[in-house]
């Protein structure tokens, strides 16, 4: 890292830490709501929501690793909010858009008063373009727009949702307001309580063709980019959770006796520590190259290469973290009052979201040519 964007690092958990520990992310859970618009308008008063904005459009113009800074300690401390969606919501937007729709969105989201996500996977839970069933007809300059997103993250909460169409032969990619006649936004019930998705619903919804971005049926490249780019953030934030569980049971195995003895004695806790924590330190550096990767790398095979490797490390890693943080503290890890079921939890959900390993793995070979 820089020395600007270790300082980045530092001021996000300082924050995190200070405005929103476990705690407080317990309240939101309880009362059943996203995130805190406060603490998001904290955030973006901070510069958060405008760090990938081109600075012409009011942003601060820096690139997607200096996201994954951010992503990364968001995750370890479990920190509820649209930022990952709306930064590649913002991202997609800078490079699909021309000036006229730059102008008209990205102001509004570097401000944090406009939340925008990405909406592609639909029923059959499918990440490539055959899963896009979406339709878009197009008819007298204006386009109809008819079907159903699943998972759309923090969908309950955006303002304006970004949706891949079948165009014809091809893909296309509209900005669609959520207060639109015809949309219908479902928050879902994830597995995962610190995070959010939504069952969208296009019911005739009519768009004119200012609201298409890029060439009708030519977006499904840039929309697979979109993918990869929020894969990696999403790696970099279940490194940091995976980070932070390991903390949380290696503080627990610290003063935690059994037959008279600190548990974390004893060879099969300590070894157990030392392999996740080895775990964790893989996915970290793998996720860095893919963020270096997806700003640098010219080569598709490399980039979805490095993306799958990151995404399938930080997986497993977080998935056997929790589990593990669950295990060392015993039956108390199992209670509501411990903190290990939120990391165990994260790790469940987060580890199909964008791809489960085993999908990953197969890209990984796929991109070797095998």
């Amino acid at each position: 890292f820089t020395d600007e964007q270790m300082q980045l690092a530092e001021q996000v958990r300082r924050f995190v830490d200070a405005e929103c520990p476990l705690d407080r992310v317990r309240e939101l859970i309880d009362a059943d709501v996203a995130y805190d618009p406060a603490l998001w308008s904290r955030i973006a008063g901070l510069g958060w929501t405008a760090l990938i904005v081109p600075e012409a459009h009011g942003g601060l113009g820096l690139r997607w690793e200096d996201l994954v800074v951010v992503a990364e300690e968001l995750g370890r401390g479990l920190f509820p909010s649209p930022f990952l969606s709306n930064a590649v919501a913002a991202r997609t937007l800078s490079r699909m858009g021309d000036e006229k729709q730059k102008s008209r969105w990205l102001p509004d989201i570097a401000a944090g008063t406009l939340i925008a996500t990405l909406a592609v996977v639909e029923r059959g839970d499918v990440l490539g373009e055959s899963g896009v069933e979406l339709a878009a007809c197009a008819a007298g300059g204006r386009v109809t727009l008819s079907g159903e997103k699943m998972f759309v993250p923090d969908g309950a909460s955006a303002g304006l949702v970004l949706v891949a169409a079948r165009e014809g032969a091809g893909t296309s990619l509209f900005a669609v307001s959520t207060n639109a006649p015809g949309v219908t936004v479902e928050p879902l019930k994830l597995t995962d309580p610190t995070q959010a998705a939504a069952r969208v619903v296009l019911d005739d919804v009519s768009v004119s063709g200012a609201e298409r971005l890029g060439s009708a049926g030519g977006a499904w490249p840039e929309i697979a980019c979109a993918l990869d780019a929020l894969t990696v953030a999403a790696s970099a934030a279940m490194v940091g959770a995976a980070d932070a569980a390991v903390a949380l049971a290696t503080e627990y195995a610290g003063v935690r006796k059994q037959f008279g003895e600190i548990i974390g004695k004893f060879q099969g806790v300590k070894h157990a520590l030392a392999e996740i924590h080895v775990d964790v330190e893989s996915a970290r550096s793998l996720a860095y190259y893919a963020s270096w990767a997806v700003d640098n790398l010219e080569s598709p095979q490399e980039i979805a290469r490095s993306v799958s490797m990151a995404k399938a490390a930080a997986s497993e890693a977080l998935d056997r973290a929790g589990e593990e943080c669950v295990q060392i503290h015993g039956a108390i890890g199992y209670t509501w009052e411990c903190d290990a079921h939120l990391f165990y939890k994260r790790g469940r959900y987060s580890r199909n979201n964008l791809g489960s390993p085993e999908r990953h793995f197969e890209r990984v070979l796929a991109s070797q040519g095998l």
